[in-house]
C-alpha cells in the first residue's frame, strides 16, 4: 500500500489490498486491509482477517472486501487481489481510449498479459461492484473499474509475491494508461 500511494494511485485512506493464505489441510484464511485506514500507517497487526465465505475472525476488514471475495471465488488460482485508485487509468477510460499491453512493448505485456478488463461502473462496496469486477477478471489479470479505479490480482503460489506481482500489474497499467493518454495529446 505504500508503494501505491507514493506511486500516485491511491491517497491516505484509498485502495485495499487482500492475500489468501491456504493450510495444508486446505483452510482458507483471507487476509486484507483494514477499511478506513492510513495505508502508509498500517502494521501487520492492522490486517483484518476473514473467511472465503465473508466470515471475520479479526479486525474490519476493507469495504471493498466483497470484491475481493468474488474473484476468489470466480478465479481459483488467484492468491492476492489489490484495488487502486489509478487516476490515468480511469481518464484514459473517460476519453475512450483503448489499453491494449501490446501498445506500451514487451514490459507491459509480461506485466499486464494479454488484455486489460473494463468494469462497468457500479457502487463501491456493494455486490453488483463485486459480480462486475469478478467477471471481467475471469480472463484478465488486471482491469479498470469505470469511474473508479483498478484492479489486478497476483498468481503466485506465495501470498506475498502474489501482492507484488497485482501491485506490478498496477503501476504497470497506470504508465500505459499514461503513454495512451500522453500520445492522444501529442497526437492532437
Amino acid at each position: 500500500m505504500r508503494i501505491l500511494h507514493d506511486r500516485g494511485l491511491l491517497n491516505l485512506r484509498g485502495g485495499n489490498a487482500s492475500a489468501v493464505l491456504e493450510l495444508p489441510d486446505g483452510t482458507r484464511f483471507v487476509y486484507i486491509t483494514p477499511s478506513g485506514a492510513v495505508k502508509t500507517r498500517m502494521r501487520p497487526g492492522d490486517i483484518a482477517v476473514m473467511s472465503p465465505d465473508g466470515y471475520v475472525y479479526e479486525g474490519r476488514p476493507s469495504s471493498e472486501y466483497r470484491l475481493h471475495l468474488a474473484v476468489y471465488r470466480a478465479r481459483g488460482d488467484v492468491r492476492a487481489v489489490v484495488h487502486a485508485h489509478n487516476p490515468y487509468a480511469v481518464l484514459a477510460r473517460r476519453l475512450g481510449l483503448e489499453l491494449r499491453p501490446e501498445a506500451l512493448g514487451v514490459e507491459a505485456r509480461y506485466y499486464l498479459g494479454r488484455c486489460v478488463a473494463v468494469v462497468p461502473e457500479a457502487e463501491p462496496g456493494t455486490e453488483e461492484l463485486a459480480r462486475l469486477a469478478a467477471e471481467a477478471l475471469q480472463g484478465c489479470d488486471v482491469a479498470v473499474m469505470e469511474g473508479h479505479g483498478a484492479v489486478a490480482v497476483g498468481t503466485s503460489s506465495d501470498p506475498v509475491d502474489a501482492v507484488y506481482e497485482a501491485v506490478d500489474r498496477l503501476e504497470a497499467l497506470e504508465d500505459l494508461a499514461r503513454a495512451v493518454v500522453y500520445e492522444k495529446l501529442l497526437r492532437g
